[in-house]
């Protein structure tokens, strides 16, 4: 029983993450209708960054606010400058865009940092609790955490604010939310760029950031 407790909780930490990158699927697939088959590249190239950042001596945490920020920033100018001109085109016309956009993505991070493996460190302190024979890690509670607080903020964003309000006006109906006053083209960019910015790289310290 407690092997098998203790496979539960290991699943729980990793299905967490894959929670995240499924998150993001839906905010833009809600708003844009198009499936983005480059979101796991996109992902891998946000934890790059990060990565970059903490070499370069920068903070964990300091890291992680200017990876989101640079993310949320990138989201909006793929929005703008790849997605945007393809809108209303075949189905197989988007699901090529967003191929090609997961082969550039792919190559640009092998290009930048190389495809050899690097640790990635662990933002949450060693060690694990230790319950009726089940060890849970700290890092797997910390990503546990993480990510709840992100989708309690989401929910928040889209009960309570008029941005978020507007959001989902504009995946119900974008022509009434156009009526209303609401602008779409931004407010679609904003939706890729929420759903850019969902990403990996809170798990220990050992842990490969790396292209696939």
């Amino acid at each position: 029983m407690a092997g098998f407790l203790q496979q539960v909780v290991e699943g729980l930490g990793a299905g967490a993450i894959y929670a995240s990158l499924a998150l993001a699927l839906v905010l833009i697939y809600q708003f844009t209708g198009i499936v983005n088959f480059a979101q796991g590249e996109l992902a891998m190239f946000s934890t790059y960054i990060a990565w970059q950042c903490v070499a370069a001596g920068l903070p964990f945490w300091l890291a992680l606010v200017l990876t989101l920020a640079v993310s949320f920033a990138g989201g909006m100018l793929i929005e703008r400058v790849i997605i945007r001109p393809v809108e209303g085109a075949p189905e197989l016309t988007l699901v090529i865009v967003t191929v090609g956009l997961f082969i550039f993505v792919n190559a640009a991070a092998g290009w930048i940092w190389t495809f050899l493996i690097k640790d990635f460190p662990n933002p949450f302190p060693g060690g694990a609790l230790e319950a009726a024979g089940v060890s849970v890690n700290f890092s797997t509670l910390g990503v546990l955490g993480v990510v709840a607080l992100t989708m309690g903020l989401l929910y928040l964003l889209f009960q309570h604010t008029k941005i978020g309000l507007g959001m989902r006006a504009v995946a119900s109906n974008p022509a009434s939310a156009k009526l209303v006053g609401i602008r779409v083209g931004w407010t679609l960019a904003l939706g890729w760029g929420a759903g850019r910015h969902r990403r990996r790289g809170l798990r220990g310290a050992g842990r490969a950031a790396a292209v696939p």
